[in-house]
Order: C-alpha cells, then structure tokens, then sequence
C-alpha cells in the first residue's frame, strides 16, 4: 500500500509541473527604424574579416531598408502575424540631400515605404514650423506626439495629422488604422502613442508657441484614457532616448513596448561591425504597478540597422513576451583600403567567400537596394547633390572618424578625431588678422558639442561640400565670450556627467581645440576633471579659476541649448560676447546684450540671444550665410594642405 501512495503522489506531482503555457491571443511584429537623418545612401562601415584584417565596405541606406521591410512584412504575413513599421523620429538634416531638398526629399522617400506612424524628433523642427508643417500635411502616415499641445501654434493647430495617437483594428491578420473603434471589439485593437521631448524648447530653437507636456504624466493619462476606450494592446513610439525610454517603462503602467529613437542607440552587440555593445535588444522592464512589463527598442542611426521584435499577448491584453534582434544590412561591396575605390576592390575569386563569411555575421544580413528606390535617388535627386559639392579642398588617405561619446562605436578614450580638427580650425580661423579686425578678441580656445558634427570625414579627395552639406551642415553663427576658469570647469562637469548616464543623450559632448582636458567617471552620471589646461604662449599651462578667457563656440550652445545651460546662466544679465555670420561673404559681427531664459505654460524652458542692433541673426537673408563653423573649417583645411600628414595631440580624454 505504502508503495501504491507513493506512486500515487509521484503522479500527483508530475501532473502538477507540467501545466500548460498560457494561450497566446494575438502575435505582433513591430518591424522600426529611428534617427535616418537623410540618409538614404548607404554608410561606409568597417568589418573584420576572416584573417581579421580591416574590411571596408557600406551598409544601411533607405533601399535596403526598404528591401528589407517588404521582407520582413512578407514574413510575418506567411506567418499570419499581423506587422506595424514604425520610425522613432529624425528623419531631417544629416545629409546633402536634407540641405538641398529638405522636407521634399524625406516626403517623396518615407511615403514609399508603408510606414504606419512616426514619432515627432527634435530635428523635425530644425528648418521651421511652415515646412514641418508641410511635411506633415503630405505623408501619408501620422506623426505622433501626444505630449504636444499645438492650439497656440497657428501653423500646426489645424494639422489633420499630428495626431496623439493612432489605432489600429486587426482584419484579416493586418492592422488597419482607424478613427474609431467599436467597443465590442476592442481585443483586437492595437494602439501607438507618441511622445516628444519634454524639453523641446531647450534642443529645438525653432518650436513657436507649442507647449512640451511632461512625458511621464501625459503618457499614463493617455494610456488610462485608451484602457477606458477598451483598448489593452498599447504601443509607446517615442523620441527621447534609451534612457528616458527606461525610465519611462518603469513609471508608466499598461505600455506593451516602447520603440524609440534620439540616443542612436543599436541595442545588442555590434562589436564585430566596430559599433560597440550596447544594451540587450528588446529588454523587458516592470512597471511601477509591480506587474506590468514593458518591452524596449531602438535601432541605431542613419539607416544603418533596422529592428524587429515580436510580442505575444494572452486573452487579456497582457504581454506574454518579446524577443528580437536589430540587424545590420550589409552590401556585397568589399574594399581592402579606406578610399573604396575600383583598385582596393577585393579580388573577384574572394568574393563568394567574402559574400558567405558576412552573411554568417551575427545580427547581419546582406540586403539588395530596392531597385526602383535607387533609381528615384540617381535620377532625381544625385546628380543636384554631386554638383554642390564645389571646389577641392583637402585630401586623406584615411578615415577621420567621429563619434560622440569617447569609448563609443569603437573608439578609444580620446574619442572623435574630426572634432578636435574642427575645434582647431574654430579657434584657428576666428584669430585671423580679417576676424581679429572685426572682433577685436584673440580667441584662447574653442569648444563644440558632438552633435554639431553630423559625419565623419571619408578617405579621399575632401570637397566643399563633405563640410557644408555632411559634416556641419547646421546654421552655426560662432560666439566669441569671457569666460573664467572656474566656470570653464564648472560647464565642462555638468556636460560630461550628463553625457555618462546610462543611455543619455550625448550630442551634448564637448570636444576642444586650444584646451585639453582629462575627465574620470566616479560613478554614473557623474564625472570629475584630473586636468584642465590651454595652450598659451607655445605650453600648456593649468586653467586658473579667477583668470578671464576668450573661448569660442557655436551661438546654439552659446544660449545654453542641449544641456550647456550653464553659459545661459552666467550671461542672464549681461554678456560680452559676439556672434559671427557671413553676409556678402564677408564676417559680420552682432553684439549680445544678454541670454534670456523663458518658460512655457508646461514649465519647459528655451532659451535666446538679446542682441544689441537685431531682434534675430538674418540668417534666411539674401546674401547671408550662418554657416560660420563650416566655414571656419573649410579655411583652415585649405591652410594646413598638411594637416592629415601628422596625428594630433588628444585633447579630450574620458576615463570610464
């Protein structure tokens, strides 16, 4: 009997451990991008091969990802999983083909791709209300961004679509975006909610009388107001950071996934690409409810990557599970030099071998150019690009990379090369005898934000253009100011402990010219300098707290924009500094009185120049070009023909 019992208890037990796994109710592919910045030709890139030796080559560029979308799509249809595709904002500025055609450009080759819905990044508003607007009204897709109030603003109060969110109704294993649900249906209704930057008013100059609401608190209301519609599948689609998106998983209850953009952050490991290892790739959080979780993404830069993640919900709406990669999309093009050209090609018997050994990379695949895509470029759009490049300037043998935060993407503690090179040719151009003649200043050094440099500089012959169209691309009027030492140290702490928080935004990085520092992380987030000097009368000598210098940089951090409130504050009620732009191709000098610092009905704050003899630099003028730093640079490179030939001296460096 004893034995009986105890078989009887074994299968007792044996029945209890294998309980069936929870029903899975719907099945969703959320196929993303984030941060293209117009960049629709691919990126040249830099593998190991075989040998492991350099192999250079290109990946990305809107073609493939295109390819790669309707291949994924068709997957996931075969497969009876309903797809969303979806971009995590910034498709403006980055590329010649943004500072020749703009929003034209991004409205022709985004309405190609099927998209479901975009979010609203920082860098839409960079030519204006008037063309983001425009942009707006002609894609056919909505734009997302349920923390913007636009009724004050008269260019976007009546855009049909900016809308807060979008719902979708799942038919026939598609989802179909909708206006209004019928609430007996509501299981098979999936929802995307935008968010913006709270902070807008502080990154974006040109916002007019939009209002940023808090992105935690309009994000719980907006999903509380969905789940009274009925609505339990809700997607978060955002422009603030892996960071921010964090933060935002863990304090907002009923998010399934958040697909997000603006920190360029390719989650997963990317090392064997010389793109570093970032955070796991569809990462699951706990809400602040304890019970909920939600799953997060992000898909790099410049469409390079494109992710996938798919989610499982059960009966009640509840997720089940997430799981997915980003994937690089390589070319079948393989150099063996950095110039990329007809003689570093590799030989044709290495090909097919080459071919297979890229393809078994993990998290990469080789993706054909959409052939009609490719032909739209070439034919309408390249041959204007080709001819604004302009004159010769330079030549390297060499990559000149950028990156920005030192340690990122490959790159060792001193970080970006090219913007070293740039901080120098700031301070290099602003000390000539014609700039000294208008400012009556001698510049000690310069100091720029790794945000304001948009690309490196490729090995070959360097065009006019490589610098106004891709490098610097930006309006940068340059600013000349008094500074002491003490808030020299005091400005470059705050940026560099603001950069070191995990996932933080780091366009904010300050690279200099004429001023070396040495910074050590002492726990996240923050950040101590061990040596703070400037390069005067041929040495280097220590940065004296009580000792006033003249240091350069762009007007836009100048105000205070992108974390650098610090010079804000300490020009809030009088400033000495001077601004630089060209008109009539000649340096212009407009003098500021002080920085103000206004707030929104939302508590978000801008910031903005008094100038003494203009309301605004008449950067849009006829006959004007705000683009100083790219033509700082441009002088410099066509003074030091040698500058490539000899390594310069770090000035940045991060220890971490």
């Amino acid at each position: 009997m004893r034995f009986i019992s105890i078989l009887f208890s074994l299968a007792l037990l044996l029945s209890c451990s294998t309980t069936p796994p929870p029903e899975v109710a719907l099945r969703l592919s959320i196929i993303h991008i984030n941060d293209t910045h117009s960049h629709f030709d691919p990126s040249p890139a830099t593998v190991t091969d075989v040998d492991n030796q350099a192999l250079y080559t290109y990946i990305g560029g809107h073609p493939r990802i295109l390819t790669q979308a309707n291949k994924l799509r068709q997957q996931a249809a075969k497969q009876g999983t309903p797809t969303l595709f979806l971009h995590g904002g910034d498709a403006f500025k980055g590329s010649a083909y943004f500072e020749l055609f703009e929003q034209e450009i991004n409205i022709d080759m985004l309405n190609r791709f099927g998209l479901d819905a975009m979010a609203m990044g920082n860098h839409e508003f960079d030519i204006g209300l008037t063309k983001l607007a425009d942009f707006i009204a002609k894609v056919n897709f909505p734009l997302l961004a349920a923390n913007i109030d636009s009724q004050a603003e008269p260019l976007l109060s009546n855009a049909v679509n900016l809308l807060p969110y979008q719902l979708f109704i799942l038919q026939h294993n598609q989802l179909k975006p909708v206006a209004n649900i019928n609430p007996a249906n509501t299981e098979q209704v999936v929802a995307v909610l935008g968010l913006a930057l709270e902070d807008m008013r502080a990154i974006a100059t040109n916002t007019g009388k939009l209002v940023f609401n808090n992105e935690i608190i309009t994000a719980q209301r907006t999903v509380d107001a969905l789940n009274q519609m009925g609505v339990t599948h809700i997607i978060a689609l955002t422009h603030l950071g892996n960071q921010r998106d964090l933060a935002l998983a863990a304090a907002v209850n009923g998010i399934d996934a958040i697909v997000g953009g603006h920190s360029h952050s390719l989650l997963g490991d990317f090392s064997h690409w010389h793109l570093g290892t970032q955070r796991a790739y569809a990462q699951l959080i706990t809400n602040a409810d304890g019970n909920g979780q939600t799953c997060v993404v992000q898909a790099g830069e410049f469409a390079q990557a494109i992710g996938q993640v798919n989610l499982e919900f059960n009966r009640a709406g509840e997720l089940l599970s997430c799981a997915g990669n980003n994937t690089i999309l390589a070319s079948n093009d393989y150099y063996l030099a950095p110039k990329r050209d007809a003689n570093s090609k590799i030989a044709a018997d290495q090909q097919a071998e080459t071919e297979r050994y890229i393809a078994a990379l993990p998290r990469t695949a080789i993706v054909k150019e959409d052939a009609t895509l490719r032909n739209v470029l070439n034919t309408q759009y390249l041959p204007a690009v080709q001819q604004a490049y302009g004159t010769a300037i330079s030549y390297t043998d060499k990559l000149i990379q950028h990156v920005r935060l030192p340690g990122s993407d490959g790159s060792n503690q001193h970080g970006s090369e090219l913007a070293g090179y740039i901080a120098d040719g700031i301070t290099f151009w602003l000390n000539q005898p014609q700039l000294q003649a208008k400012t009556g200043r001698q510049v000690d050094f310069a100091l720029i934000g790794a945000g304001n440099i948009r690309a490196p500089l490729q090995a070959g012959t360097v065009y006019e253009g490589h610098i106004r169209l891709e490098v610097l691309p930006f309006d940068t009027p340059l600013s000349v100011m008094s500074i002491s030492g003490t808030d020299i140290n005091a400005l470059l702490t705050d940026i560099i402990s603001a950069s070191l928080a995990p996932g933080a935004h780091t366009g904010k990085y300050p690279y200099s010219g004429n001023l070396r520092y040495i910074a050590k992380q002492t726990a996240a987030g923050q950040a101590s300098l061990t040596q703070l000097q400037v390069w005067r009368d041929g040495k280097w000598q220590d940065i004296q707290p009580d000792t006033t210098y003249t240091m350069a940089t762009t007007s836009y951090l100048a105000d205070g924009n992108d974390g650098w409130q610090h010079l804000q504050q300490i020009q809030q009620q009088h400033s000495d500094r001077l601004d630089i732009i060209l008109q009539q191709q000649q340096p212009s000098v407009f003098a500021v009185i002080r920085v103000n610092a206004t707030q929104d009905s939302s508590g978000s704050t801008s910031y903005k120049a008094q100038y003494k003899t203009v309301e605004d630099l008449p950067c849009k003028a006829e006959g004007t070009d705000c683009k100083a730093a790219a033509k700082a640079f441009i002088d410099y490179l066509t003074a030091k023909p040698e500058l490539w030939q000899k390594p310069r001296q770090a000035t940045v460096t991060l220890e971490q």
